[in-house]
Protein backbone atom coordinates (compact mmCIF):
# COMPACT_ATOMS: atom_id res chain seq x y z
CA UNK A 1 0.00 0.00 0.00
CA UNK A 2 1.35 3.44 -0.93
CA UNK A 3 2.15 5.79 1.95
CA UNK A 4 -0.12 8.78 2.44
CA UNK A 5 1.55 11.94 1.18
CA UNK A 6 2.23 14.25 4.12
CA UNK A 7 3.00 17.94 4.25
CA UNK A 8 6.44 19.03 5.44
CA UNK A 9 5.04 19.91 8.87
CA UNK A 10 3.22 16.59 9.17
CA UNK A 11 6.28 14.63 8.08
CA UNK A 12 8.49 16.42 10.61
CA UNK A 13 5.98 15.82 13.40
CA UNK A 14 5.83 12.13 12.47
CA UNK A 15 9.61 11.89 12.64
CA UNK A 16 9.75 13.72 15.95
CA UNK A 17 7.18 11.40 17.52
CA UNK A 18 9.17 8.42 16.30
CA UNK A 19 12.40 9.93 17.63
CA UNK A 20 10.83 10.44 21.06
CA UNK A 21 9.73 6.79 21.12
CA UNK A 22 13.18 5.60 20.08
CA UNK A 23 14.92 7.76 22.69
CA UNK A 24 12.64 6.42 25.41
CA UNK A 25 13.34 2.86 24.30
CA UNK A 26 17.07 3.06 23.52
CA UNK A 27 18.46 6.16 25.19
CA UNK A 28 20.08 9.15 23.51
CA UNK A 29 23.57 7.65 23.00
CA UNK A 30 22.25 4.48 21.36
CA UNK A 31 19.52 5.91 19.15
CA UNK A 32 20.39 6.26 15.45
CA UNK A 33 18.92 7.98 12.43
CA UNK A 34 18.38 4.49 11.04
CA UNK A 35 16.18 3.55 14.03
CA UNK A 36 13.81 6.42 13.34
CA UNK A 37 13.79 5.73 9.61
CA UNK A 38 13.07 2.03 10.13
CA UNK A 39 10.25 2.75 12.58
CA UNK A 40 8.55 4.90 9.94
CA UNK A 41 9.44 2.79 6.91
CA UNK A 42 11.34 5.63 5.23
CA UNK A 43 14.94 6.10 4.14
CA UNK A 44 17.75 7.46 6.27
CA UNK A 45 18.22 10.15 3.65
CA UNK A 46 14.67 11.45 4.19
CA UNK A 47 15.23 11.85 7.92
CA UNK A 48 18.56 13.57 7.27
CA UNK A 49 16.90 15.85 4.71
CA UNK A 50 14.66 17.22 7.46
CA UNK A 51 17.16 17.32 10.34
CA UNK A 52 20.67 16.95 8.79
CA UNK A 53 22.26 15.38 11.91
CA UNK A 54 21.31 13.09 14.75
CA UNK A 55 22.06 15.89 17.24
CA UNK A 56 19.58 18.23 15.56
CA UNK A 57 16.96 15.47 15.42
CA UNK A 58 17.37 14.69 19.13
CA UNK A 59 17.19 18.36 20.15
CA UNK A 60 14.09 18.88 18.01
CA UNK A 61 12.47 15.75 19.49
CA UNK A 62 12.93 17.07 23.01
CA UNK A 63 11.59 20.47 21.97
CA UNK A 64 8.55 18.72 20.49
CA UNK A 65 7.96 16.78 23.71
CA UNK A 66 8.48 19.93 25.79
CA UNK A 67 5.87 21.86 23.82
CA UNK A 68 3.33 19.10 24.47
CA UNK A 69 4.07 19.12 28.21
CA UNK A 70 3.84 22.90 28.41
CA UNK A 71 0.53 22.94 26.54
CA UNK A 72 -0.95 20.54 29.09
CA UNK A 73 0.51 22.56 31.97
CA UNK A 74 -1.03 25.79 30.65
CA UNK A 75 -4.36 24.02 30.25
CA UNK A 76 -4.32 22.91 33.90
CA UNK A 77 -3.19 26.30 35.20
CA UNK A 78 -5.73 28.12 33.03
CA UNK A 79 -8.78 26.48 34.59
CA UNK A 80 -11.43 28.75 36.10
CA UNK A 81 -10.95 27.77 39.72
CA UNK A 82 -8.85 28.80 42.70
CA UNK A 83 -5.10 29.11 42.47
CA UNK A 84 -4.77 26.37 45.11
CA UNK A 85 -6.73 23.84 43.08
CA UNK A 86 -4.97 24.76 39.84
CA UNK A 87 -1.59 24.31 41.51
CA UNK A 88 -2.57 20.97 43.00
CA UNK A 89 -3.80 19.71 39.62
CA UNK A 90 -0.56 20.80 37.94
CA UNK A 91 1.72 19.36 40.63
CA UNK A 92 -0.14 16.04 40.69
CA UNK A 93 -0.08 15.81 36.91
CA UNK A 94 3.66 16.56 36.78
CA UNK A 95 4.51 14.25 39.69
CA UNK A 96 6.20 10.95 38.73
CA UNK A 97 3.13 9.07 39.85
CA UNK A 98 0.73 11.32 37.96
CA UNK A 99 -0.44 11.26 34.36
CA UNK A 100 2.52 13.04 32.80
CA UNK A 101 4.34 10.69 30.48
CA UNK A 102 7.93 10.64 29.42
CA UNK A 103 9.92 10.82 32.65
CA UNK A 104 12.34 8.29 31.18
CA UNK A 105 12.70 10.63 28.20
CA UNK A 106 13.53 13.63 30.36
CA UNK A 107 15.99 11.77 32.54
CA UNK A 108 17.72 10.71 29.34
CA UNK A 109 17.65 14.32 28.23
CA UNK A 110 19.19 15.67 31.42
CA UNK A 111 22.02 13.15 31.14
CA UNK A 112 22.73 13.84 27.46
CA UNK A 113 22.46 17.61 27.99
CA UNK A 114 25.65 17.51 30.06
CA UNK A 115 27.54 17.03 26.78
CA UNK A 116 25.16 18.56 24.22
CA UNK A 117 24.76 22.38 24.37
CA UNK A 118 21.74 22.41 22.01
CA UNK A 119 19.90 19.85 24.10
CA UNK A 120 20.88 21.70 27.27
CA UNK A 121 19.13 24.80 25.95
CA UNK A 122 15.96 22.82 25.27
CA UNK A 123 15.84 21.24 28.73
CA UNK A 124 16.70 24.53 30.43
CA UNK A 125 13.99 26.28 28.44
CA UNK A 126 11.34 23.81 29.58
CA UNK A 127 12.55 24.10 33.17
CA UNK A 128 12.40 27.90 33.10
CA UNK A 129 8.91 27.94 31.59
CA UNK A 130 7.59 25.38 34.09
CA UNK A 131 8.94 27.39 37.05
CA UNK A 132 7.63 30.66 35.57
CA UNK A 133 4.14 29.21 35.14
CA UNK A 134 4.02 27.95 38.73
CA UNK A 135 5.43 31.24 40.03
CA UNK A 136 2.72 33.20 38.20
CA UNK A 137 -0.15 31.18 39.66
CA UNK A 138 1.34 31.24 43.17
CA UNK A 139 1.59 35.04 42.87
CA UNK A 140 -2.03 35.17 41.69
CA UNK A 141 -3.12 33.22 44.77
CA UNK A 142 -1.20 35.58 47.05
CA UNK A 143 -2.76 38.62 45.37
CA UNK A 144 -6.24 37.09 45.74
CA UNK A 145 -5.68 36.45 49.45
CA UNK A 146 -5.96 32.68 49.14
CA UNK A 147 -2.69 32.06 50.96
CA UNK A 148 0.57 33.68 51.98
CA UNK A 149 3.83 32.95 50.21
CA UNK A 150 6.63 35.50 50.65
CA UNK A 151 8.64 34.28 47.64
CA UNK A 152 6.58 32.61 44.87
CA UNK A 153 9.65 32.02 42.68
CA UNK A 154 11.53 30.23 45.46
CA UNK A 155 8.45 28.12 46.21
CA UNK A 156 8.24 27.11 42.54
CA UNK A 157 11.93 26.13 42.58
CA UNK A 158 11.53 24.00 45.69
CA UNK A 159 8.43 22.25 44.35
CA UNK A 160 10.03 21.41 41.01
CA UNK A 161 13.21 20.21 42.71
CA UNK A 162 11.15 17.80 44.83
CA UNK A 163 9.18 16.55 41.82
CA UNK A 164 12.28 16.08 39.67
CA UNK A 165 14.03 14.17 42.45
CA UNK A 166 11.03 11.91 43.04
CA UNK A 167 10.85 11.29 39.29
CA UNK A 168 14.42 9.98 39.22
CA UNK A 169 13.69 7.69 42.17
CA UNK A 170 10.38 6.47 40.75
CA UNK A 171 11.67 5.87 37.24
CA UNK A 172 14.89 4.18 38.34
CA UNK A 173 13.75 2.06 41.27
CA UNK A 174 10.06 1.20 40.88
CA UNK A 175 9.52 -2.48 41.51
CA UNK A 176 12.53 -2.87 43.80
CA UNK A 177 12.19 -3.78 47.47
CA UNK A 178 11.75 -0.63 49.54
CA UNK A 179 10.56 1.55 46.66
CA UNK A 180 7.85 4.05 47.51
CA UNK A 181 4.19 3.45 46.76
CA UNK A 182 2.29 5.74 44.41
CA UNK A 183 0.01 6.88 47.23
CA UNK A 184 3.00 7.91 49.33
CA UNK A 185 4.49 9.92 46.47
CA UNK A 186 1.22 11.82 45.94
CA UNK A 187 0.86 12.40 49.67
CA UNK A 188 4.30 13.99 49.75
CA UNK A 189 3.52 16.26 46.82
CA UNK A 190 0.29 17.44 48.50
CA UNK A 191 2.16 18.06 51.75
CA UNK A 192 4.91 19.99 49.98
CA UNK A 193 2.40 22.19 48.16
CA UNK A 194 0.48 22.94 51.36
CA UNK A 195 3.71 23.76 53.19
CA UNK A 196 4.85 26.18 50.49
CA UNK A 197 1.47 27.94 50.51
CA UNK A 198 1.22 28.02 54.30
CA UNK A 199 -2.15 26.27 54.36
CA UNK A 200 -3.62 23.08 55.76
CA UNK A 201 -3.15 20.11 53.47
CA UNK A 202 -6.92 19.45 53.41
CA UNK A 203 -7.37 22.86 51.76
CA UNK A 204 -5.59 21.65 48.63
CA UNK A 205 -8.18 18.93 47.91
CA UNK A 206 -10.93 19.62 45.35
CA UNK A 207 -14.17 20.79 47.01
CA UNK A 208 -16.29 18.03 45.49
CA UNK A 209 -14.08 15.12 44.42
CA UNK A 210 -15.69 12.70 41.99
CA UNK A 211 -16.73 9.38 43.57
CA UNK A 212 -14.46 6.44 42.87
CA UNK A 213 -15.87 4.06 40.23
CA UNK A 214 -17.35 0.87 41.59
CA UNK A 215 -15.77 -2.39 40.66
CA UNK A 216 -18.03 -4.79 38.79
Amino acid sequence: MARVRLSVEERRAEMLRAAVEQIEARGVPAVRIADVATALGVSNALVLYHFSTKEKLVAAAFQYAAEGDLAQLRKLLGRRTTAVHRLRAAVRWYAPTGQAKGWRLWIEGWSAALRDPALREVTRGLDRQWKAALTEVIAEGVAAGEFRCPDPAAAAWRLTALLDGLAVQMTSYTGYTGSLARATMLEWTDEALARELGIDRASTAPPNPAPAPRRP
